[in-house]
């Protein structure tokens, strides 16, 4: 009986502090987002940019978990001791949990895309990729995504169903959603990643072949086609610089790499535990733990640690981009600029009235 009594009271404690610090990332991932959305979206320069669009849906995505997906999730913590409310609550963090993290997939995906298109074929790029070709994209994916994650809503119960959730997700949903919306992605994004890189090394190596060539060249000129020369070799240097990938495309696959690098290393344990309970639940987890207290702690760490990436990737979007930094500093500037400002014309209205 007295073991009953502790088990039931370390529960309590465990949910009280899960709470807690849900609450505090909730904020941290709200405020960060919100910030980073609200820099974004003042700069015209930044803003112009079509492959910035994609980021600024990643940020939405991760605001909506900052605002919606983590608060409900604490709220299942409670004991509501009501059917309706727990219904109501358990489908709500379902539909959302599932929509966010294929959205979180997809952002990544078409990051990953954007990046391949740039670097594979700068000159086609200003005419490939445009905002408003982003944004048509942008949005068919947020109609594909949010249809797909709608589905479990129609299965209808039986008998054999204890889930008072009114979202259940069949066996053959979660098997097509992980292999076609998990698995294949993550695959193409690794295929764009290696390609880049190894076109960018190709080009590396072009560019240092034609040095050692135009070098060789040069040393066998007389002095008195110097002048021809140098006019040849502006020429060979405009052409050069044009194979070169540009310093700004360059920044952006950094931050894109790291985005999904951070997507990877977050989300990575949620997808093998979930794979596991799913289709290998009675082989995988011993009867002791399914049900138990360890299966909570386990399944809150892992849940999580899925919620930190909404948090790290703007931070590295913050961090990381020199442009965003300035921007920031520069309305920092201003707000303790403004703030003077008030507090001067305050003092200046006290001492007239003395």
């Amino acid at each position: 009986m007295n073991v009953t009594i502790q088990t039931l009271t370390s529960v309590e404690q465990f949910s009280y502090i899960s709470i807690a610090t849900l609450s505090v990332l909730s904020l941290g991932v709200v405020t960060v987002n919100f910030i980073c959305l609200v820099i974004v979206r003042a700069s015209k320069k930044m803003s112009n940019r079509p492959s910035i669009h994609f980021i600024i849906n990643l940020l939405i995505v991760d605001l909506l978990q900052g605002l919606f997906v983590i608060p409900i999730y604490a709220i299942r913590k409670l004991n509501t001791q009501s059917r309706f409310w727990d219904s109501v609550i358990c489908s709500s963090f379902r539909f959302l949990y599932m929509l966010t993290y294929y959205m979180s997939i997809f952002c990544v995906l078409l990051i990953a895309l954007d990046r391949y298109i740039a670097t594979t074929f700068v000159f086609k790029y200003k005419t490939l990729i445009k905002v408003k070709t982003v944004r048509i994209i942008i949005t068919a994916t947020w109609v594909y995504v949010t249809a797909l994650c709608l589905i479990p809503f129609f299965k209808t119960s039986t008998q054999s169903d204890n889930d008072f959730c009114i979202y259940r997700q069949t066996d053959a949903w979660t098997i097509t959603m992980l292999i076609l919306h998990c698995f294949v992605p993550y695959l193409v994004i690794l295929y764009f990643y290696k390609s880049i890189f190894k076109h960018i090394r190709d080009i590396e190596k072009e560019s240092g072949r034609t040095d050692d060539t135009s070098l060789s060249d040069g040393a066998t000129f007389s002095q008195h086609n110097v002048s021809t020369f140098n006019g040849i070799n502006a020429i060979y240097l405009s052409i050069k610089n044009k194979k070169r990938i540009p310093e700004n495309t360059r920044n952006i696959l950094k931050i894109s790499v790291f985005i999904s690098i951070c997507y990877a290393i977050c989300w990575t344990p949620s997808v093998i535990y979930y794979v596991l309970s799913t289709f290998c639940r009675e082989k995988c987890f011993s009867k002791t733990y399914m049900n138990s207290v360890n299966q909570t702690y386990l399944e809150f760490v892992i849940k999580y640690l899925g919620f930190l990436n909404s948090l790290a990737a703007p931070m590295i979007y913050c961090f990381t981009v020199k442009e965003f930094r300035f921007q920031l500093c520069s309305r920092q500037k201003k707000v303790i600029c403004n703030s003077l400002e008030d507090q001067s014309f305050t003092n200046v209205k006290i001492y007239y009235k003395v």
